[in-house]
């Protein structure tokens, strides 16, 4: 997942809540080729790979808040996320990030 991170610039370590790893889909109407099944990230979205270090980024440069359009998965998986890479900065793996 992250062989292109030598190219890319210094970013804090990914908060993972399991993103990645994606079982390969065979599809039906094209014999031998597989697609990866992004459902079966935490949030059910492809957005995951996005959001674990982006969050972690914005928490490590102070900012209390991240806000992303409501429109979709984006938002979900960015909640998520900010929850987790908040709640590692206060030392608690259950969740939980304080106001």
């Amino acid at each position: 997942m992250w062989r292109w991170r030598p190219l890319s610039p210094v970013l804090p370590a990914p908060v993972s809540l399991g993103e990645g790893g994606t079982p390969p889909v065979p599809l039906r109407h094209l014999p031998g080729v597989r697609i990866k099944d992004e459902r079966a990230d935490p949030t059910g979205s492809f957005k995951d790979r996005m959001a674990s270090p982006a969050a972690p980024w914005a928490r490590d440069r102070g900012f209390g808040t991240v806000a992303v359009a409501p429109t979709g998965h984006a938002a979900v998986s960015t909640a998520a996320y900010a929850a987790a890479a908040w709640a590692v900065r206060h030392g608690r793996g259950d969740g939980y990030a304080p106001p």
